[in-house]
């Protein structure tokens, strides 16, 4: 196996700027702010403190999606500069640049309700998963170019003896990913909060509709379903996790790279380990969303993990020149045993 890097000599790889990817990175940076700016709201009424105007709630919001979405530009343009494009790095770039943002809006009054004492770097867990998502979503959707060594503005027609890509000749598999692997444990939290919010809506009379000058009731029909959406992200989290990895390594071990192969393997896996709690939840209304979870998880999982090289024998380690075999030497074609006398 082999990759063709002709003519890389005076050019290197980066990944692209992308409006689309960084489109893509801040819907999940404003999903996550969305949600903890409801709970911040929701914790001011639970503790029936006066609720900050709409104008200074939005405020706080837009200037965290703001903050963060520069660091995580910066980050891009740092990488950038420097050649580096693996997504592993774009995840901890991702990580790095919301834990900074946490910092910074934690020490300069930026968060709608603080953490406890003592619970601030435990806070930070958080935000740093969010943003090695984000981060790793941006390398996967903006992919990458050539450029000439030594500047990041370069477009790749400018750069004559760069490939347009570089051709990997050998045997591939799906990549072990953990940034693939947070963003399809996220799922079933999804898939859940889709199915269950409408019961909880009945249930706390949010269906009904509101004043617009009604701030608290506006809190409160958004503090509920954040509330319901976190507390089954954390349940599920690491369960979904688990089931995604299992699928994993079952899939490969088949040689199966699709991504329908790992969505029905997801779904399998899904409901045999839905099986375990049968007897707290009726079958019939946990398998068919366990199945269709399990399925996304493995898609999902299957889109964002990417292929890499299938690992091959390692090569063998002579001591002596003498037991070298030359290029033209029979055991190279036939393979066979030659008898000397």
């Amino acid at each position: 196996m082999s990759i063709s890097n002709k003519g890389l000599g005076a050019s290197m790889s980066v990944i692209r700027n992308s409006t689309r990817a960084f489109i893509g990175a801040l819907f999940v940076l404003l999903a996550y702010h969305g949600v903890m700016a409801s709970l911040g709201l929701a914790t001011f009424a639970a503790n029936q403190l006066p609720l900050p105007s709409p104008d200074r709630a939005f405020q706080i919001f837009a200037q965290r999606i703001i903050i963060d979405g520069s660091l995580l530009f910066t980050g891009h343009w740092l990488l950038r500069s420097f050649g580096i494009a693996t997504r592993l790095a774009y995840g901890l770039m991702g990580g790095a640049a919301m834990a900074v943002g946490y910092a910074f809006a934690l020490t300069n009054g930026l968060m709608m309700w603080p953490p406890l004492p003592g619970a601030q770097v435990t806070a930070a867990i958080l935000p740093v998963l969010i943003g090695i998502i984000s981060g790793s979503m941006y390398a996967q959707f903006a992919g990458r170019e050539f450029i000439a060594r030594g500047s990041s503005d370069v477009a790749p027609a400018q750069v004559p003896d760069a490939p347009p890509v570089a051709i990997f000749n050998g045997p591939v598999r799906v990549r072990s990913s953990i940034s693939a692997t947070l963003i399809a444990a996220i799922v079933p939290a999804a898939v859940f909060a889709l199915i269950v919010i409408p019961f909880f809506s009945s249930a706390f009379d949010l269906g009904h509709s509101v004043a617009a000058s009604d701030w608290a009731a506006i809190v409160k029909k958004l503090a509920v379903p954040s509330y319901f959406i976190v507390i089954v992200l954390m349940v599920t989290a690491i369960p979904a996790a688990i089931i995604i990895q299992v699928t994993h390594v079952l899939t490969r071990s088949m040689n199966r790279m699709r991504g329908i192969d790992y969505a029905v393997i997801g779904s399998i896996v899904s409901c045999a380990a839905a099986l375990t709690i049968a007897g707290y939840v009726p079958l019939m209304l946990l398998l068919p969303t366990v199945a269709v979870a399990g399925a996304l998880m493995g898609a999902i999982y299957r889109r964002f993990a990417g292929l890499e090289p299938l690992p091959l024998p390692e090569a063998v380690l002579a001591t002596d020149p003498a037991h070298l075999v030359a290029a033209d030497h029979p055991t190279r074609q036939g393979h066979t045993v030659i008898m000397n006398g």
